[in-house]
């Protein structure tokens, strides 16, 4: 078992290494993560060039990750943090610095989501003593030292956040709220394919707030299952959602 872990790794090292000059001949130095998981149409614009995302492709700094209709991409940075977008959604990492061997182990995570939704896992670089991790939305500023948590469109003009783990500050223009993850229940966002090497999901009830263009965000409150269950399906893989039906079905039909 060991073995098959060591190789799946090496495998995935040498397919970073081939895919890597598709995008950039020199990209592979300044490369900050790698896809890990995608569905549909996805593209990653790097240097103003276009070009079709495939699985263990390498992105830089300011590339454009832009996924099209019924898409899905899930990227993992090096210090283990993975960012999951939905459908037509287009993303950008502005800054990024993960330094744990270095004196002073500072990290920088700054993201620009400028549509659409996405799940964002902090990794390793929660845990350094200074750090700095911001999402900036269209409707608002979003600062954690280490949580999970998605935010995206939620109906018309509206906009939400929900933390399952950890604390999330949101802010813009009209006032700011602390949204802190609280109770455990039921599992809300399901564990992805372990084979993958992708961690298991929090099962935290999630605080959410919801945002308004031109006013501050809403108070914090506990989001009700059907909510959450929307926003969870937005970063969804397809084949979660066949094997998540198939495991119902199964437990319906035991006697």
């Amino acid at each position: 078992m060991q073995c098959q872990g060591i190789l799946k790794r090496f495998g995935a090292a040498f397919l970073f290494i081939f895919v890597l000059p598709q995008i950039s001949d020199g990209q592979s130095v300044d490369a900050i993560g790698m896809v890990q998981r995608m569905q549909g149409h996805v593209s990653i614009v790097h240097s103003g060039n276009s070009v079709a995302a495939l699985d263990h492709m390498a992105f830089s700094l300011n590339d454009r990750l832009v996924t099209g209709a019924d898409a899905r991409l899930q990227i993992m940075l090096t210090d283990d943090s993975q960012i999951t977008l939905g459908e037509n959604s287009e993303a950008v990492i502005t800054q990024y610095q993960f330094t744990p061997s270095v004196s002073g182990m500072k990290g920088v995570l700054v993201v620009e989501v400028s549509k659409g939704a996405f799940l964002l896992t902090t990794g390793r670089i929660s845990q350094l003593s200074d750090k700095r991790i911001e999402v900036k939305t269209a409707l608002a500023g979003l600062a954690t030292t280490g949580a999970e948590f998605w935010a995206g469109p939620t109906g018309g003009d509206l906009e939400g956040v929900a933390v399952f783990e950890g604390s999330v500050e949101v802010s813009n223009k009209g006032g700011a709220v602390a949204l802190s993850a609280k109770g455990v229940t039921q599992p809300r966002v399901h564990p992805q394919t372990q084979g993958l090497g992708l961690r298991s999901r929090s099962s935290t009830d999630p605080i959410g707030t919801t945002l308004t263009r031109g006013q501050g965000p809403s108070q914090a409150v506990i989001w009700p299952q059907e909510k959450t269950d929307r926003a969870v399906d937005s970063i969804t893989f397809d084949s979660e959602v066949a094997r998540n039906s198939k495991s119902k079905i199964g437990s319906s039909a035991a006697p």
